[in-house]
């Protein structure tokens, strides 16, 4: 618990455990959010996010460890001692869960009575204010969960818990509800914590990334970091696939370089002796060479570059962008364009 020389923390979690039965879920979680920042779990699916959240929102009691609100102990070792609709938190789900038979003004409305600027104001923030007097069936997905969000913030909770909001919404639609959704947590200063499998959504919307992986006693933090060290120095091949995918190369590190069977490579840290280098498909380019030892598998057109999928004597498969499109078959060398990050 925070003491009296530091800030109320909106959220804390300190060695929390559970089991559904025989079977671990989760094991020695730690993590915090701090005022007014955007938290965002990652992990696969199945991993015990979900589980996470409801037991942060009071839905279920952790088996082990405790959970500090706004300074307030809300669980602690199997015993729920803070109700949910006492820890001053906002609920937003994949699936919405409106009222089908209220408005959206009466939807954002609910449980806060009394507030008719504040509901209007919201629906103006989120950008269904026209729509205020539709029923949820008449709206779109990505309207309802705009709505979803305007009614989760209506009451002023501290902390916002949102499981895998954009699940289902279009990729086009997932990026402008992203950025509505940092614009109002900045506007009413509430902190929140995101579940997602996402690692676009992840990396692109929060302050910190919280990367959650399975083990034998339950799923534990792997790593809490800014997305960008997440995504730049993952602290194992678990982290970094989840974090933006790539390949791995044995190399030799002598300082802030390596040599490896495709060439010199540059490095983040200094490493000295045997280390395994993680490469992102857009460290590295593909360079024709009738002599090379690379050969096109495959090549795809992504928007902005292509993905060439490469394979070498090894018969390893390894991915690279380039602006230009290749040929299957076709001969060539893989060049570092950065440098690279060796694994611990």
């Amino acid at each position: 618990m925070s003491n009296d020389n530091t800030p109320t923390l909106p959220l804390e979690v300190a060695g929390l455990g559970h089991s559904y039965g025989a079977t671990p879920v989760l094991d020695q979680v730690n993590l915090c959010v701090q005022p007014g920042e955007l938290v965002s779990v990652l992990g696969t699916s199945g991993c015990g996010k979900t589980t996470l959240l409801r037991c942060i929102a009071g839905l279920v009691t952790p088996n082990r460890g405790s959970l500090i609100i706004n300074g307030v102990v809300a669980a602690s070792e199997g015993r729920e001692l803070c109700r949910t609709e006492e820890r001053n938190i906002g609920l937003v789900f994949q699936e919405y869960a409106l009222f089908p038979n209220l408005t959206v003004r009466e939807n954002v409305a609910f449980g806060v009575d009394g507030w008719p600027s504040r509901v209007d104001a919201l629906l103006e923030q989120v950008g269904v204010d026209t729509l205020a007097n539709r029923l949820p069936a008449a709206l779109s997905g990505g309207q309802q969960q705009r709505v979803a969000l305007a009614r989760a913030l209506a009451p002023s909770p501290s902390l916002l818990l949102l499981d895998e909001p954009f699940a289902n919404i279009d990729a086009g639609r997932r990026m402008a509800i992203g950025d509505a959704l940092r614009v109002l947590l900045r506007q009413h200063r509430t902190s929140a914590l995101l579940v997602t499998h996402d690692r676009g959504e992840a990396l692109s919307l929060a302050d910190r990334v919280v990367v959650l992986a399975g083990g034998s006693a339950g799923a534990e933090i792997a790593q809490d970091a800014s997305p960008q060290e997440i995504y730049r120095r993952p602290v194992n091949r678990a982290v970094a696939m989840l974090t933006g995918g790539g390949w791995f190369l044995d190399a030799e590190g002598d300082g802030m370089g390596a040599r490896s069977a495709m060439g010199a490579v540059s490095l983040l840290d200094s490493r000295k002796g045997p280390i395994v280098v993680l490469v992102r498909p857009h460290q590295a380019s593909f360079v024709p060479d009738i002599d090379g030892l690379q050969v096109v598998k495959d090549c795809r057109f992504l928007g902005h570059t292509w993905r060439i999928c490469c394979e070498g004597p090894d018969g390893k498969a390894r991915l690279v962008e380039s602006t230009g499109s290749f040929e299957r078959g076709q001969r060539g060398n893989i060049e570092f364009i950065e440098s690279l990050w060796a694994l611990p």
